[in-house]
């Protein structure tokens, strides 16, 4: 275990820990590799005679093969791990945010943490972040107000570059740009009532429900920190295959103008920035599913969105800075 990660006082020691909330559908290998890496991390102690953590999968309407497939990999980390593991399933796919808001509901533990089918944890990522909360209380922070998120990697066609969490003054503003901090559920820890104040998802969002979230726990005065280790504690497997470029597109569109109280108080050049964000995440996912007319029409939104910066940049540097980002 990390020095100085004490195991966490919790009212009912027979009781985990921590609740690991996992989504799933239709990806049943993807989960294997998921529970696999949270049996690994070197914070559980072998020697214990309760479960420490308990994961809890929500299989949101799965088809029977792939669901028979849950089960028995639910069954096996069960066996090998020696840790709890609740599996509750749908009878009919109901959508991301319906499935994160299940999973609260389902968690009791005084710790939550989250974990994507298909994402990993490298094995030190619960040890350093509970030595980190810990450090933090001490330091007078408030841990019912506190998440840490970590820096991970980001794996995409075989390839992992690792990319940092860095908390700036103003971090609703880096959320909103998405360069320096990302909403990345996966990457947290943090206590239940610090995700009680973010309230539930929004089930209107088929995409960028964890950027809404994030950014309704920062104006509910929420605070995010990060280890000052930079080491990567997790990894995104990513993939923009099968996104639809349109729901991201009118997602976020719907999160700009749930935030607008506080957007509108940014400069009129970090304004259409933020508004640039849709159709550049939007033309991404376009390209990528062979849809390059749309990819294209997304990129001249883009342009458009600010077209004072388009003139001060030059046309030509802002197609090329928002078709690098395209690539990404």
């Amino acid at each position: 275990t990390q020095p100085g990660a004490k195991m966490p006082v919790q009212p009912d020691p027979s009781c985990p820990v921590v609740d690991v909330l996992i989504p799933h559908y239709r990806d049943p290998d993807g989960l294997a590799q998921s529970l696999e890496s949270i049996a690994t991390q070197d914070w559980l102690d072998p020697a214990a005679a309760a479960a420490q953590l308990r994961v809890i999968v929500l299989d949101d309407g799965s088809d029977p093969a792939s669901l028979k497939q849950v089960k028995a990999h639910c069954a096996r980390f069960r066996a090998q791990s020696g840790q709890a593991l609740d599996l509750v399933y749908e009878a009919r796919n109901r959508g991301r945010p319906y499935a994160r808001n299940r999973l609260l509901d389902l968690a009791q533990a005084p710790y939550l943490a989250w974990l994507d089918a298909g994402d990993l944890w490298y094995p030190r990522k619960l040890s350093v972040q509970f030595a980190h909360l810990a450090a933090a209380e001490a330091a007078g922070h408030v841990p019912e107000r506190l998440w840490v998120s970590c820096a991970y990697d980001w794996d995409q066609h075989g390839r992992r570059v690792p990319r940092q969490q860095k908390v700036p003054d103003d971090p609703l503003l880096a959320l909103l740009i998405g360069e320096s901090l990302r909403a990345y559920l996966w990457t947290l820890l943090g206590r239940a009532e610090a995700f009680a104040i973010a309230g539930r998802f929004d089930p209107e969002l088929p995409r960028l429900q964890d950027l809404d979230y994030f950014l309704t726990f920062l104006r509910a005065g929420g605070e995010i920190t990060v280890p000052a280790d930079p080491e990567p504690l997790c990894c995104y497997v990513k993939s923009d295959i099968g996104r639809d470029a349109r729901a991201v597109a009118a997602s976020h569109a719907r999160v700009v103008a749930k935030h607008a109280t506080c957007i509108q108080f940014y400069p009129r050049d970090t304004r259409a920035r933020i508004r640039q964000k849709g159709p550049v995440l939007a033309a991404r996912f376009a390209r990528a599913n062979g849809a390059h007319m749309l990819a294209l029409q997304y990129l001249a939104m883009a342009i458009l969105a600010s077209p004072v910066r388009s003139l001060r940049l030059g046309s030509r540097q802002v197609v090329r800075r928002v078709r690098g980002a395209i690539g990404q």
